[in-house]
């Protein structure tokens, strides 16, 4: 019925999709979570400090784990003579 139209994409078992209806869910889920989260938020404000809290102290943890990996690789390059400093 649709084969001639762009809108439509044949799929391996022969049917018509739209190109967007898989892809669009990757949009929706996210957006109604981030909704859900911004009602939690109005109903129990100290989440909001929980859910920041959390985020620093998260990105401080990378952060120092990312410095002490780079420390250790210079500590290595150093005793393996790639490094003079």
């Amino acid at each position: 019925m649709f084969t001639g139209s762009p809108i439509f994409v044949r799929v391996r078992d022969g049917r018509w999709m739209q190109p967007g209806s898989v892809a669009s869910w990757l949009l929706i889920v996210p957006g109604l979570a981030l909704i859900a989260l911004a009602l939690a938020i109005l109903v129990w404000p100290q989440l909001l400090a929980y859910l920041v809290a959390g985020s620093i102290f998260t990105a401080g943890v990378v952060l120092t784990g990312w410095g002490w990996g780079m420390r250790q690789a210079a500590r290595r390059a150093r005793r393996d003579g790639y490094l003079s400093y």
